[in-house]
């Protein structure tokens, strides 16, 4: 008797686990209409602000995207990659509500943080690290995306990829989209150019450099960089590079911003289903632009002569912040 019993406690034991990983593995699996909605509230567009009747700027004018994965306080950090912001001057970063949030990225005031170095005759590549953090500030409740651990995938894994792609016409009207993929390589060594180890089956479009990658279970695991050959090289060794499309983990990304001394805080828990909802909700605002352009001209000069004192993250608010404040 006692053998039997001890016998039905191993199988429910087993039972169990094998109960958990199920639920772990399919339950927390999210329908891509829902990833779609975690994607439609953290991700932004990040572009250089225009100024009115600056024609060849808008010829001219590149767009990146981003996610917003902290906050402190008033101040909101979206990462993206380092490739999207260097030129100096002023950005804007467009949220989900249609508002756009100026940034200044100067020499001796600057809200954007790069965690790799800027490389080349002109500092238009990006070595270590295609990365950098972007800060604006806002009174506005934004939702973060939570981080996940890329570390746990493994091949053929899904994701997706979000991000705002530029119309080949260079249209004025913008829609950001999610696109579904599947993971095919995790390299132990990063590039040593950029920090890529992720390698992914999809080729996406101009425009969505810098945005979120995110696992089935809504988490934030890498962030896109790069789409197969690039004008300076690859993203990972050429065979590989050019069949897929890269991204930097988020492991890494992280490890960068403690080795900065930022002290923020992240999301690692699971996610909110209010942000599902809030995202399902208000996708038709969300995720169109009906005329990028219009949105982010502003007259800068008159900015600039009402606000001599620019600020540390908004040439609207404040006086200047040391270059390390955060």
């Amino acid at each position: 008797m006692k053998f039997y019993k001890r016998l039905a406690t191993v199988v429910l034991a087993i039972v169990t686990v094998i109960t958990i990983a199920f639920f772990h593995t399919f339950v927390l699996a999210f329908p891509e209409h829902e990833v779609d909605a975690i994607a439609s509230q953290t991700t932004v567009l990040i572009a250089p602000a225009l100024q009115e009747g600056d024609a060849k700027a808008r010829r001219e004018w590149e767009t990146g995207s981003g996610a917003i994965v902290a906050r402190k306080g008033k101040s909101y950090y979206a990462l993206t990659a380092l490739s999207v912001v260097q030129t100096r001057g002023f950005y804007g970063v467009r949220t989900s509500d249609g508002k756009v949030h100026l940034v200044e990225h100067n020499e001796d005031n600057s809200s954007i943080y790069p965690l790799g170095r800027e490389d080349g005759e002109l500092r238009t590549r990006a070595k270590d690290l295609d990365l950098a953090l972007v800060k604006f500030e806002s009174e506005h409740d934004y939702p973060v995306a939570a981080v996940g651990d890329a570390e746990k995938l493994r091949n053929k894994d899904v994701l997706y990829v979000s991000g705002w792609p530029v119309p080949q016409n260079q249209a004025p009207r913008r829609e950001r989209i999610t696109q579904a993929t599947s993971l095919n390589q995790i390299d132990s060594q990063p590039h040593s150019e950029s920090g890529y180890s992720l390698a992914y089956n999809i080729q996406t479009r101009q425009g969505m450099d810098g945005g979120p990658v995110f696992s089935k279970d809504g988490l934030v695991v890498a962030i896109h960089g790069s789409d197969r050959s690039q004008e300076h090289g690859y993203c990972l060794e050429p065979k590989l590079s050019g069949n897929n499309s890269c991204g930097l983990p988020i492991s890494r990304i992280l490890n960068a911003i403690e080795a900065e001394d930022m002290r923020l805080s992240f999301d690692r828990g699971s996610v909110d289903p209010k942000l599902i909802a809030r995202g399902l909700a208000n996708k038709s605002t969300a995720d169109v632009i009906p005329d990028v352009y219009k949105l982010f001209t502003f007259d800068l000069d008159a900015m600039l002569r009402n606000k001599p004192s620019l600020g540390c993250g908004s040439i609207l608010l404040g006086d200047k912040c040391p270059r390390s404040s955060l």
